[in-house]
């Protein structure tokens, strides 16, 4: 019977680790998508890279168009 425990446990522990293992991944997704692009953008842009960060900013703006109509957003 504490086999069947032990086991169940393990179980239970290794699915928690990997959600815990996906919501990290969503967030750092997430915080990265809203803070780090603008970021690297502005900091291009006072760099002197407007060259850089146009192009840039126009890729982000369509890939940001189309995932939301993907999603039906």
């Amino acid at each position: 019977m504490i086999t069947l425990f032990v086991i169940g446990i393990l179980i239970l522990s290794i699915k928690l680790v990997i959600f815990a293992v996906k919501a990290a991944w969503g967030i750092t997704k997430a915080v990265l998508f809203i803070v780090g692009i603008p970021v690297i953008l502005v900091g291009l842009l006072i760099a002197g890279l407007a060259s850089l960060a146009g192009p840039l900013l126009v890729i982000a703006l369509i890939a940001v168009f189309l995932v939301s109509r993907k999603k039906g957003i």
